[in-house]
């Protein structure tokens, strides 16, 4: 028996609910939990660490785009910007890999 289009769906949109409804869960303990200064430490950095190994994997393959977009954020960086930097760097890098 091979299921119909609406089973798909449902199948689909069961799944959906039961992870938002798991990703609610643990923000909600994450929440009630006391924040150990190193966790909390940890999880401040955390953003600034995974921008640093996505311009660290573009600029390893040599990617011209990704070197001017690098160079173009670490500019605005720099002048202690870091959101307008990270979407200057996104828009540079954008525009020349069109």
């Amino acid at each position: 028996m091979t299921p119909g289009t609406d089973d798909v769906v449902l199948a689909i949109a069961g799944m959906a609910v039961i992870t938002y409804a798991v990703r609610l869960a643990g923000l909600g303990l994450a929440r009630s939990m006391p924040a150990h200064p190193v966790v909390a430490s940890f999880l401040g950095h955390l953003g600034g660490a995974v921008m640093v190994a996505l311009v660290a994997s573009s600029l390893g393959r040599g990617d011209a785009a990704g070197v001017a977009a690098t160079v173009a954020a670490v500019a605005i960086a720099s002048r202690g910007r870091p959101t307008l930097a990270l979407g200057v760097g996104m828009a540079v890098a954008a525009l020349l890999r069109m």
